[in-house]
């Protein structure tokens, strides 16, 4: 209700200020014309009519040029390795190979005896291999190369020392086994 007494109390006071003229002949033909007009401008007949092509030709040019960045295929941490020196990579490749070859041949000689020392070998390699990635990862942000390359090399050296001492111990295993199973046998 307070509403109403609000809205009679504005019309009374405005009561004599509205404009209660009729418009001008030929008012709605040339409202009409102008709402034509202003359509087909705004449908591309107007000023701006280079604004939207433009705009989408920019929005196609950002998406391939993003496309082209996301897509670049992203050298992996070897191909980074093997352009900043290709001695290390083939030393590597050719390293990882015997370390692999030296595993296998020791996985092969595992038995209950050995096997706790076999896993604790594997385990220590694992550590290893992760001291390695992390030398690659310096050598790749532009750590001292000479150092850095050194320590790779003496990284995977220490690898097949402890794969030849571990072999050793597991050929002293077998052999002391087989020993006390011949005097067990006499």
């Amino acid at each position: 209700m307070n509403e109403k007494n609000t809205l009679e109390s504005l019309f009374g006071q405005l009561g004599g200020s509205f404009d209660l003229e009729t418009p001008v002949p030929g008012h709605r033909e040339r409202f009409r014309l102008k709402m034509e007009q202003s359509a087909s401008r705004g449908a591309g007949g107007g000023q701006r009519s280079w604004w939207r092509p433009l705009s989408i030709a920019a929005s196609v040019a950002l998406l391939i040029g993003a496309s082209v960045f996301m897509l670049r295929p992203v050298p992996t941490v070897e191909q980074q390795v093997a352009k900043i020196s290709p001695e290390v990579s083939e030393t590597s490749t050719y390293f990882a190979g015997v370390v692999e070859q030296q595993v296998r041949l020791l996985e092969e000689l595992s038995s209950p005896e050995t096997k706790p020392l076999i896993d604790d070998t594997i385990r220590q390699l694992g550590l290893l291999e992760a001291d390695y990635r992390k030398m690659e990862a310096d050598l790749i942000g532009g750590g001292n190369s000479k150092l850095i390359l050194s320590a790779m090399i003496t990284n995977f050296q220490t690898r097949i020392d402890l794969l030849q001492d571990v072999m050793l111990k597991v050929e002293e295993i077998k052999q002391f086994k087989d020993e006390s199973n011949e005097s067990n046998a006499l």
